[in-house]
């Protein structure tokens, strides 16, 4: 069983040896578990995780040429909570971003570990904070950023070392078209081949907007604007967007060879998280993340993350260094309590999603469904993510460890 972590000598020598080890000799993560077989899995997950955005780095990506692309993509709008600047800064180069490992992370950790010291008003010692924010170990809410970096290295992994076809599916027309082949109840989208979108009160040709439809060999897809059901509307301020749920499946067939079939009880449900969107947003990016009691069908307590997405200094100054956790009860621009209320339809997202997965990517480990329960249209998929964010829903961090082990188990038997 493994054991608390409570020292900051084992964590930074594990975390060293680890990059030593899986970064710099290519070992597998097998030899990280047999050296450490004390550590939490999630910790020894968390070093091998950050190896791998390395061992990644020039290395094919199935959406963004290669692995580093994806990475300052992603990263351009996220930020450390007080540093104000965009964490892609360190993916511009590889040598930067391998000393930032080596210093830059413990030096982070060590931060952390001083400010939850201080707020904890020492009732934690210095020691285990420090472990515990090194290696990312006993609170998934909190390492939300963590989770999401883990599962982003390991669909490129995946994707890199078995070719599935599924991964095409991240393409937003080739995921509309999937669903309509099987079957899926996806959002509609026009069929027209070019759209014009004219200003009401402009002449010359100007205020005029051409879009060729991506269903015809353009780049956009055009669809019609889907309001929130009256269920959701409830919870929500006047003017805010279509909120929708994330919920996070996981394929046990993606840890096995293709000649064996995906069924039913492989794919399970890891995790959901109701985005209410903030009054006045265009999208639910924007948004109180509310984690969901998925048998009971309710809304739990709400949190934010909002803090690490503060760019530029004068943001960073009065942007709080960590968040308290999931303690929102009631939507902060509306006043509606959202905790403890129902989800409408929350047993039809759930087989949606599961059935979705097994139907059209059954061997990508991990998909983020954006699901959205609509007044025109009623419950239906909105987009599939591959490389998804668990957006700081609980979830059950023991066996999403467990599965984590396995899938490298296969990805790595011959190392």
């Amino acid at each position: 069983m493994a054991a608390p972590l409570d020292s900051a000598f084992e964590a930074l020598y594990a975390y060293w040896f680890g990059l030593l080890t899986c970064l710099h000799l290519g070992k597998p993560y097998a030899v990280l578990a047999a050296n450490f077989p004390h550590l939490p899995t999630e910790a020894r997950l968390q070093i091998y995780s950050l190896c791998l955005h390395l061992r990644l780095w020039s290395r094919p990506h199935y959406r963004s040429g290669t692995f580093a692309n994806d990475m300052r993509k992603n990263l351009r709008n996220v930020a450390l909570p007080g540093t104000g600047l965009p964490l892609s800064l360190l993916c511009r180069h590889y040598f930067v971003a391998v000393a930032f490992l080596w210093v830059g992370v413990p030096l982070a950790a060590l931060a952390a570990a001083l400010l939850r010291v201080r707020e904890s008003q020492r009732a934690v010692s210095l020691s285990r904070a420090f472990a515990e924010a090194l290696l990312a170990s006993g609170d998934g809410g909190r390492a939300w950023f963590h989770y999401w970096r883990l599962n982003c290295a390991l669909a490129s992994y995946h994707a890199l070392e078995t070719a599935d076809d599924g991964y095409a599916l991240e393409d937003k027309l080739t995921f509309l078209q999937a669903c309509e082949r099987e079957g899926v109840a996806v959002s509609p989208w026009l069929r027209t081949p070019r759209l014009v979108v004219k200003h009401r009160n402009e002449e010359g040709g100007l205020g005029l907007h051409v879009f060729d439809n991506a269903d015809a060999g353009g780049d956009w897809i055009v669809q019609a604007w889907l309001d929130n059901a009256e269920g959701v509307a409830r919870l929500l301020p006047a003017r805010a967007p279509l909120s929708t749920l994330r919920l996070i499946t996981a394929s046990r067939a993606s840890a096995r060879p293709p000649e064996h079939a995906c069924t039913a009880s492989d794919v399970l449900l890891l995790s959901a998280c109701f985005r209410a969107g903030r009054d006045g947003a265009l999208t639910d990016h924007s948004c109180i993340m509310y984690d969901v009691d998925v048998p009971a069908g309710v809304c739990k307590k709400g949190t934010s993350n909002s803090h690490w997405y503060q760019l530029g200094l004068s943001k960073a100054r009065h942007c709080a260094w960590m968040s308290p956790g999931h303690t929102i009860g009631a939507h902060p621009d509306s006043g509606r309590a959202v905790a403890g209320e129902p989800v409408p339809d929350m047993a039809g997202c759930v087989k949606l999603v599961l059935e979705a997965h097994r139907k059209l990517m059954p061997r990508v480990p991990l998909v983020g469904w954006d699901v959205a329960i609509t007044r025109e249209h009623g419950t239906l998929l909105l987009e599939a993510n591959l490389s998804c964010n668990f957006f700081r829903a609980t979830f059950d961090v023991d066996a999403y460890g467990t599965f984590v082990e396995e899938l490298l188990g296969f990805l790595e038997p011959a190392r």
